[in-house]
């Protein structure tokens, strides 16, 4: 069967660890047709059969093999290798038996006949020994084999040569000449397309393929249909598995809950990067630094969420930070394991002894993802992007059409805001202190702009009391300043799917700073938003199991001490994710000579 990826060229390093292993035990069995390698042919030998008594921690008759000068140097008995000569190294004597000594290894299974070829034809070719392993000093691992560049071997002479039609065949035939084996007759029609494409889109033919195949006559009629599968969209998908795999992707979170995640965006740019043959090197740019690209599209934002398909906990009373750290540690073994094909986790906590990273350079891979933001953004399908330009295209000409017809648009609206200004009451914002008094999980962190970010597992119900502390002057009323924030799947400013909240009720009690036992409750006089959405029934995700009929509304509704109405900032689609605003104005102004302690329940 000739090579079925002859034109899938840039896409195959993505294929090479399903084909490595293959191509590398075939090349093992081979090596009598070429000439041996050290590290792919001899070494193992060594490791296995003679470093347990001629290695680092034993060298029985003063004999070493885990190095190249003292392996030359022989031991007691003499020069175990001359280079060139298989005839005069005590090595090959020794292994074969001859001679008055025990045959080696002492005291296991002989070497086989072929290995014993190997051995020969190494030394009599000179015995070559790689730079990574001759400068070692006895002491030093060498270079383990997967870190040794790859060298194009010579093509072996086979006997029928026109049987071969690439050069693989020509290995497989000589393994085959070797064994007196003669090759396979030719696999019929619809064996080899049902082969090819179960192997290229993981799908059988269909009938109507297969006739097609079968009624062409022509010499490519095969190649043709290479042509067609690899054309075929689903070609992306049977491959596209296993790098999604090591990506870790899937549609859940993964820990207790398992809520779903929407992340098939980045799916299909997986998919649609092999349909169209991305260069392997842009394939892993993308996926690390995409959104760091100048310019980037959102394609290239979206193929950054290889580094966001590790599983998140929301569980009640897990640390946000324990499992943010957790979260980075597995993305550093994703991109370990699936773009360097090496098992890094280990220098977590220690340099490794066989793989060249160090633990000084995984936590510099581990600072560059660490000190990057990780905004969770909205994306759109093609048709959603179109009509989203047209939109703001219609605004755009809206806009320049209101101000030609108001060319004094600009100072009606400096004067309007410098009246807006002058009559603001006097705001202060103070850091609130938040204290959590419900069994929901959720946390808060104080941000640099007093504001409080909500963190942790998002429950249903959840009452916090944020204590303010002000100075000797009337407090007159509250405002509650709802923000947006990058990180929440579309910018919240609640934290439901949709980024709405609802509250039910906003208390407000008040109490001298030198004696914070004086509690009074303060009575709201009015309450004004932003948003003032008409009354609705709650969303049912925020529905208990009494029955009760629970309603959103107005801001009102935030302040009439019924619980079963609520406030509700979402006002529909396209009018979402913004901050909201709302001011609740006390009856009667609020002081104590030393200071004013608020406690807000929200």
């Amino acid at each position: 069967m000739p090579n079925p990826f002859p034109k899938r060229l840039v896409a195959a390093p993505l294929q090479a660890p399903v084909f490595c292993i293959a191509f590398a035990a075939a090349a093992a069995t081979l090596a009598s047709a070429a000439e041996p390698d050290f590290a792919r042919d001899v070494e193992p030998v060594f490791v296995k059969s003679c470093y347990s008594c001629h290695g680092p921690k034993a060298q029985l008759g003063g004999l070493r093999l885990d190095a190249k000068t003292t392996a030359l140097g022989g031991g007691q008995s003499g020069p175990a290798i001359v280079p060139g000569k298989a005839a005069d190294s005590l090595l090959i004597q020794r292994v074969l038996g001859h001679g008055d000594q025990a045959r080696m290894p002492m005291g296991a299974k002989p070497l086989d006949t072929t290995t014993i070829a190997i051995l020969k034809a190494w030394i009599d070719a000179g015995a070559t020994w790689p730079e990574s392993s001759a400068n070692a000093a006895p002491a030093e691992v060498k270079k383990h084999w997967a870190f040794i560049p790859p060298h194009r071997p010579a093509e072996p002479v086979v006997k029928i040569a026109n049987w071969a039609r690439n050069p693989i065949d020509k290995f497989i035939l000589a393994k085959l000449e070797a064994e007196k084996l003669a090759p396979s007759s030719p696999a019929a029609k619809a064996t080899l397309l049902r082969r090819a494409s179960l192997d290229l889109i993981g799908l059988p033919p269909t009938v109507e393929e297969l006739h097609a195949f079968l009624n062409d006559k022509s010499p490519n009629a095969y190649e043709k249909q290479i042509d067609r599968l690899l054309a075929s969209p689903h070609y992306g998908e049977r491959w596209g598995r296993i790098w999604l795999d090591g990506a870790r992707y899937a549609d859940s979170d993964g820990f207790e809950k398992d809520k779903p995640r929407s992340v098939w965006f980045y799916r299909d740019w997986v998919i649609n990067a092999l349909n169209r043959d991305l260069p392997y090197d842009r394939f892993i740019i993308e996926q690390l630094a995409g959104d760091l690209l100048p310019n980037a599209t959102q394609d290239q934002i979206v193929a950054t969420g290889f580094l966001r398909n590790s599983m998140i906990n929301e569980e009640g009373g897990v640390d946000p930070e324990q499992f943010r750290m957790e979260a980075m540690f597995d993305r550093m073994d994703a991109i370990g394991k699936s773009m360097l094909g090496v098992t890094i986790q280990c220098a977590q906590c220690h340099n490794h002894k066989y793989d060249p990273l160090k633990q000084e350079e995984y936590y510099r891979i581990f600072a560059f993802l660490n000190d990057s933001h990780e905004a969770q953004i909205a994306v759109y399908t093609p048709q959603q992007q179109i009509k989203r330009a047209e939109i703001f295209r219609r605004t755009r000409e809206l806009e320049a059409d209101l101000q030609h017809r108001n060319p004094d648009w600009q100072q009606r609206m400096a004067a309007w805001e410098a009246q807006a200004m002058q009559n603001q009451p006097k705001w202060t914002a103070i850091v609130p202190s938040i204290d959590d008094i419900s069994t929901g999980g959720q946390r808060f962190a104080a941000m640099k702009d007093a504001s409080m970010l909500a963190a942790g597992y998002a429950p249903t119900k959840f009452t916090p009391e944020a204590t303010l502390k002000a100075g000797p002057e009337p407090v007159t009323a509250i405002r509650l300043e709802l923000l947006t924030d990058p990180n929440l799947p579309l910018g919240g400013p609640g934290r439901s799917p949709k980024g709405s909240l609802a509250l039910t009720e906003f208390e407000v009690v008040a109490a001298p700073s030198d004696d914070p036992e004086k509690i009074v409750k303060v009575k709201l006089a009015k309450a004004t938003a932003d948003v003032n959405p008409p009354e609705a029934l709650l969303e049912p995700i925020f529905q208990d199991k009494s029955g009760r009929r629970r309603v959103t509304g107005p801001i009102e509704y935030a302040i009439d001490n019924n619980p079963d109405t609520a406030w509700n900032i979402d006002v529909g689609p396209g009018l979402r994710n913004q901050p909201r605003k709302a001011v609740f104005t006390f009856e009667q102004p609020v002081s104590f000579p030393a200071g004013t302690t608020l406690i807000v329940k929200l």
